[in-house]
């Protein structure tokens, strides 16, 4: 019998799973794409972006799956963000309190808090005002909040969300965009295979910024 010699047995162990990944994951099925890309924030990391609302069931019941894949799964060459969509105009206190964790330097924490008290504890944090109720229970002083809650730039960031909520042409959250070009969410894939997906985009995003970079 003739032996496969190891450069070339490597060479298929390597080409296998990218192959067997194309197959299972198809544009219009797992994923779209966008016609023409959008920007990104990320520099040379491929972005991977999270478009939540705070009301939402399905955004609190991704948190769990998605820090997961944050801590152990998310490739060396892509970068984490969120975007807070907004659809209505009732969206819009979170969006601001969003950007205003972000202002403080207390994202994470914040943001799990609040997530936490509306959907384990079903409190209902609508309005700027019980927002600040809230997040003065967690350490932080509320004027100190209602500050940056205020702020010209927490205003502008959220300005900045509505319109790209629109220009993402996305029809429900929680969505994940992934370096601008490729849109997928738990609609499209469920819980369980969304992040092979991602992984995948992520992949498939470099190798067309270095065809790019190549032109």
């Amino acid at each position: 019998m003739k032996q496969i010699k190891p450069p070339f047995l490597l060479l298929v162990l390597c080409l296998f799973p990218v192959s067997l990944m194309a197959a299972d994951f198809k544009e219009g099925v797992e994923y779209t794409t966008y016609n023409k890309p959008l920007p990104v924030n990320t520099g040379d990391k491929i972005e991977v972006r999270e478009i939540f609302w705070y009301g939402c069931p399905h955004c609190f019941n991704l948190e769990a799956p998605l820090n997961k894949w944050r801590q152990e799964g998310i490739p060396d060459n892509a970068e984490f963000l969120r975007m807070p969509g907004i659809f209505r105009d009732n969206w819009i206190p979170h969006a601001r309190a969003y950007y205003a964790f972000e202002a403080l330097g207390q994202t994470e924490k914040l943001h799990h808090a609040m997530m936490n008290e509306m959907h384990v504890k079903k409190k209902r944090l609508m309005t700027k005002d019980q927002i600040a109720d809230f997040i003065a229970t967690q350490g932080v002083d509320r004027k100190e909040f209602l500050d940056a809650y205020n702020s010209f730039s927490v205003d502008s960031l959220s300005r900045q969300a509505g319109i790209m909520t629109k220009r993402y042409n996305i029809t429900g959250v929680p969505t994940i965009i992934v370096d601008g070009r490729y849109l997928v969410s738990t609609s499209h894939t469920g819980k369980g295979k969304l992040f092979k997906v991602v992984n995948y985009l992520v992949e498939k995003a470099a190798a067309l910024r270095k065809q790019e970079e190549t032109k």
